[in-house]
């Protein structure tokens, strides 16, 4: 089977891809998940600087590899994909958001982050992930933005309103800067797109390597 890599979101776990990988199985596409640094099997990954991280998605992912990222790990292939060196990138609801949307400063989203772990009681080192989310959101770098030279397919969620209301206003603003990345929305989801419709994300993203196929 042909191989992507799929990099998780904050709170994703390898269980909940279960559906997606089976909807890829029969494509002839393994999945093979890997936890942001900080949580579950990753919870002892310390990074303490940028190159720690770069170092890091090194190790887990070889270059001219095929990548899935979703939300936080959406974040991380963006902003370093010219380390990554993908092959093919597709990014699932994630590489779009900034601070604006919410309207909260980086130490409120950091305190909020650990008081979830906490209260939850999460498999999780709170001050990797929040070192992690500093560095992502620090100086934010989103897709439209970081200068990406890897064919992309960027899969987002429809729901909440407002929140489609603000990706589709980010488009439009940037639609000049659009080159290499293929948009398309998932009707009627939410963020966690693969888990809600993985039928649905699978045949886009099969249509979308089927047009890349000389590239891949």
């Amino acid at each position: 089977m042909k191989k992507f890599y799929f990099i998780s979101g904050l709170g994703s776990t390898k269980e909940s891809i279960q559906d997606f990988e089976k909807e890829m199985n029969q494509f002839g596409y393994e999945v093979q998940f890997i936890d942001i640094p900080g949580q579950y099997s990753n919870r002892d990954v310390k990074i303490q600087s940028e190159q720690h991280l770069i170092e890091w998605l090194s190790s887990e992912i070889p270059v001219g590899s095929n990548v899935i990222a979703f939300s936080m790990g959406a974040d991380i292939a963006i902003r370093y994909h010219s380390s990554l060196r993908a092959r093919n990138l597709i990014i699932l609801d994630g590489g779009i958001i900034d601070y604006d949307l919410m309207n909260i400063t980086l130490e409120e989203d950091i305190a909020m982050t650990k008081s979830y772990i906490k209260e939850n009681q999460l498999d999780m080192n709170a001050e990797t992930i929040a070192k992690l989310t500093s560095l992502l959101r620090e100086q934010y770098i989103d897709i439209f933005h970081a200068g990406l030279n890897t064919e992309t397919l960027l899969l987002l969620s429809d729901h909440p309103d407002f929140v489609y209301q603000y990706k589709m206003n980010k488009i439009e603003a940037n639609h000049d800067s659009m080159n290499h990345i293929k948009i398309q929305f998932i009707k009627d989801t939410s963020h966690e797109i693969y888990v809600e419709k993985p039928k649905e994300v699978v045949k886009d993203i099969m249509d979308w390597l089927e047009r890349m196929m000389p590239l891949f």
